[in-house]
């Protein structure tokens, strides 16, 4: 019965006596090891199946009561107790001469007792764990290339669980808290995050355990151990375990420096807008204060001149009137460009009334069907805003009536929400906008480059969507 049930196993298996012979040699292990059961029963050979030369195996140890120190000789910091057999023993060690590569078996030696509970035999199974510890290696093998990039990267990267303790970080994100790495593994993220960005933080935790979108990375502004404020770009990751969240990568690049140098550009930007409409403001005034004045007095003097002087012969009549025609004309010429350069109307009522000027100039003067929509209640803005504003429906316009060979065009103005968005379309020749927005100033679009310019300065987007013979579309969006 004893050698059905082994032999039926698919446990690679032997059987042993007091005697160190083997009794039970079954299928399984003949697989393993090569070696028929003829050439091992009645025989102390077992130790064939593992070694070139004789040594005791793990049940040899076990039918002698060898002592733990003995057994540990044989098999150092691989072998335990078993936990389910009194007296049996388990091991696992690497067999070179098993296969063509060797092989990993995991082993346990187990005695066999008479009623006397004297030891008569041992049996020893073996499980094939090959393929596990060649998994374990790489993965070993993974975890230090993983830990190299972790400790090397150049980005800040720190681990926290679900209530914001630090579990792990690298050497960047010491040298960015300005926290030695054992007194940052000992924090919570509260102790180096602002109000406004733990309560950001929280929010991205929040949706990424409820597998909700997040528009990362987002941006963090921490506090230096120093006090002093880091501006971070953190990308953040849920690490789970069997399913369940059990808390936050995150990786920071610190945009400190970067964010200055664009605040300082907007900063110059702005000022150099300022100065600009300031001086558009200075010439047009001038303009209308001196060269207007100057032509219209001209015109004026003109047609009294025609009406008082009765001799005049008829050729002379017409010179002068057409004359007086050229002068109105050049008065009516300058009154547009003082508009152009800055309307009256945009101090005096606003952005909308000053927008509808322009569309009715260019319907007016360039034959071309334009026309204004406003969706929502009209709104008063700061000067600088509505200046900036009014500058790309301005230029886009100009655009289309110099380019664009159009008929109709539009422009659309919503005020929703805590947004402006302003749509300005035409339907005429269109182009191909190669390389992005972002490429407008290399491509030799300048007009549209100085709208995407504005739009930044008001915090905004830009968007240009055109397509050749199908007319262009484009699209501001500004936060109020």
């Amino acid at each position: 019965m004893l050698a059905n049930i082994i032999d039926g196993s698919s446990i690679p298996s032997f059987v042993i006596n007091k005697q160190h012979r083997v009794t039970h040699w079954n299928t399984a292990i003949e697989a393993l090891s090569g070696i028929e059961r003829e050439e091992v029963i009645g025989t102390d050979k077992q130790w064939r199946a593992f070694y070139t030369e004789k040594r005791p195996v793990m049940a040899d140890l076990i039918v002698d009561g060898a002592h733990v120190n003995e057994i540990k000789a044989y098999y150092p910091s691989r072998y335990k107790k078993s936990h389910l057999i009194d007296g049996a023993y388990e091991a696992e060690d690497f067999f070179l001469d098993l296969g063509k590569n060797g092989k990993w078996l995991h082993f346990t030696a187990s005695p066999i007792r008479d009623n006397k509970e004297e030891i008569i035999g041992a049996i020893e199974t073996l499980e094939d764990i090959t393929e596990r510890k060649r998994a374990e290696e790489a993965l070993h093998e993974s975890e230090k290339s993983f830990r190299a990039l972790f400790e090397g990267a150049y980005d800040a990267i720190w681990v926290h669980d679900l209530e914001g303790n630090i579990q792990t970080a690298n050497k960047a994100a010491a040298e960015l808290s300005g926290y030695p790495l054992e007194e940052l593994l000992m924090m919570n993220v509260k102790s180096f995050l602002g109000d406004e960005s733990l309560n950001l933080a929280r929010e991205v935790g929040r949706r990424l355990t409820q597998h909700r979108y997040v528009d990362t990375p987002s941006e963090l502004r921490l506090i230096r151990k120093d006090g002093s404020e880091a501006i971070c770009m953190v990308s953040t990751n849920l690490i789970t375990s069997d399913g369940e969240p059990e808390g936050f990568q995150n990786i920071a690049r610190d945009v400190t420096q970067e964010k200055r140098m664009q605040e300082n550009l907007r900063y110059y930007l702005q000022e150099i807008t300022k100065a600009q409409e300031e001086e558009r403001k200075r010439i047009a005034r001038e303009l209308h204060d001196d060269t207007a004045q100057v032509l219209g007095s001209l015109s004026r003097q003109l047609d009294n001149f025609v009406r008082k002087r009765h001799g005049l012969a008829p050729n002379e009549v017409l010179f002068l009137k057409d004359l007086q025609a050229q002068l109105n004309r050049g008065v009516q010429s300058v009154h547009r460009f003082v508009q152009d350069l800055r309307p009256s109307l945009l101090d005096d009522l606003g952005l909308i009334p000053a927008l509808r000027s322009l569309v009715k100039d260019l319907q007016e003067y360039e034959g071309i069907g334009t026309s204004l929509k406003v969706v929502g209640g009209e709104k008063r803005f700061s000067p600088e805003f509505e200046s900036l504003l009014f500058r790309i429906v301005q230029e886009a316009l100009s655009n289309i009536r110099r380019h664009a060979q159009a008929s109709e065009a539009q422009v659309v103005i919503e005020f929703a929400g805590d947004k402006v968005r302003v749509t300005i379309s035409d339907n005429g020749r269109g182009f191909e906008l190669s390389g992005g927005v972002d490429d407008l100033p290399r491509s030799g679009k300048l007009g549209l480059a100085g709208m995407q310019e504005r739009a930044r300065l008001l915090g905004g987007t830009f968007e240009v969507k055109s397509t050749p013979d199908k007319g262009t579309t484009l699209i501001v969006e500004i936060p109020r």
